[in-house]
């Protein structure tokens, strides 16, 4: 019996690590094969609507790699770091909601953004604990309606594309607070720029002219409320909209001085929401975009 359970132990192991090898070859030479494209991950296990749905982004010009159940789901999002991930709610070995919250759990992968394809209405699958911060603009009922479905993955994309060139600028003295919302923000497509105190914001501020500035009001050698003011307080600066991330309620950030001039909007309590965010830094690049073309 027991020479049996080692023999079984062995060929677990082999089968492992054949599984880790054929896992890195796919993902290399997928990246080869497309490395100028844009690079979605298809996590549906009917191979058909897999296909289907490989078919139409790969004729859109996007590089695909298509996974079959949660497991190889979260292998290939974490080696690869996709553009977008497609993902069925309803795999073999456990569900698209249980992919959604590994992904947003690992640093490497949260923030990447999804889009779900159901046999259930979108009311029901927000409805999932784990799926409530996914808009219903997101969820897309089979059979997809090809061209709502592709046009929402060409805005996604075209979205992330527009960002690159883009830098912002991390102010936050939490060394591993800093280096997760700069991986979240360069997963996303942007440059970033990382300061640990609040005169070492304003120096890089003048030096880089960053698109944005990420801000924390607690920031040592100069507060956070302090670089807001030099920063508000320079021409040349003066234009770059603040994003306040923080550990402080947003309601004692409004009593400050600093509060009575950010919008409620702008104020992110820690541990941040990335999706929330990224979307805010969206809307707040592009407002910088439309009264730079209106000034």
């Amino acid at each position: 019996m027991l020479i049996l359970q080692k023999r079984v132990r062995k060929r677990k192991a082999i089968a492992m690590r054949r599984r880790v090898i054929f896992l890195q070859i796919a993902v290399y030479l997928f990246k080869i094969k497309n490395m100028t494209k844009q690079k979605i991950l298809i996590v549906d296990d009917d191979k058909d609507a897999n296909d289907i749905v490989k078919s139409c982004l790969a004729a859109s010009g996007y590089g695909t790699i298509s996974a079959f159940s949660a497991s190889e789901a979260i292998e290939y999002a974490s080696a690869l770091k996709p553009d977008l991930i497609i993902l069925d709610i309803n795999l073999p070995d456990g569900n698209g909601e249980m992919v959604y919250a590994a992904l947003q759990a690992m640093t490497e992968t949260k923030g990447l953004p999804v889009i779900i394809i159901s046999g259930e209405p979108p009311s029901r699958v927000q409805r999932m604990q784990g799926m409530k911060s996914i808009p219903p603009e997101d969820i897309f009922i089979k059979p997809l309606d090809i061209p709502e479905f592709l046009k929402r993955v060409n805005g996604y994309l075209a979205e992330k594309k527009n960002r690159a060139g883009k830098k912002i600028l991390i102010a936050d003295d939490d060394t591993s607070m800093n280096e997760i919302i700069k991986k979240n923000l360069e997963a996303a497509g942007y440059g970033t720029l990382s300061v640990f105190g609040g005169y070492q914001a304003v120096d890089c501020a003048k030096k880089n002219r960053p698109d944005l500035i990420l801000l924390d009001i607690n920031l040592p050698a100069g507060s956070g409320e302090l670089a807001y003011t030099v920063l508000k307080g320079l021409k040349e600066l003066n234009k770059i909209p603040v994003i306040i991330v923080s550990g402080e309620d947003p309601a004692v950030i409004r009593r400050m001085h600093i509060g009575k001039s950010v919008s409620l909007q702008d104020i992110f309590l820690k541990p941040v929401d990335f999706k929330k965010l990224l979307h805010r830094i969206g809307q707040r690049l592009t407002e910088k975009e439309t009264d730079n073309a209106g000034g």
